[in-house]
């Protein structure tokens, strides 16, 4: 069973340079900018999920309009297809 190491276990024996270790001031910082990160993130997921039902609501006023187009140009269209294809005036 291995050892625990001092001053830092697996870094302190990785033989990488000698950084100092951070301060606390700095870890504070990290952990500011992390927040404040994160509450970014999640605003931007609100948003995006706003314009996705907005979005939807859009696609859905299409397709309807879509299916009326179709369904009255499928009523007038059809007795001229017919006739067209029978042979009739034009």
């Amino acid at each position: 069973m291995p050892q625990p190491q001092p001053n830092g276990g697996a870094n302190a024996s990785s033989g990488s340079s000698s950084a100092p270790a951070p301060s606390d001031a700095d870890l504070a910082q990290a952990f500011k900018d992390l927040t404040k990160g994160e509450q970014q993130a999640a605003a931007l997921e609100r948003n995006l999920t706003s314009l996705e039902s907005k979005l939807d609501a859009l696609l859905a006023q299409f397709e309807d309009a879509a299916k009326e187009a179709e369904t009255g140009k499928g009523k007038d269209e059809a007795p001229e297809t017919t006739d067209r294809a029978a042979g009739g005036k034009e």
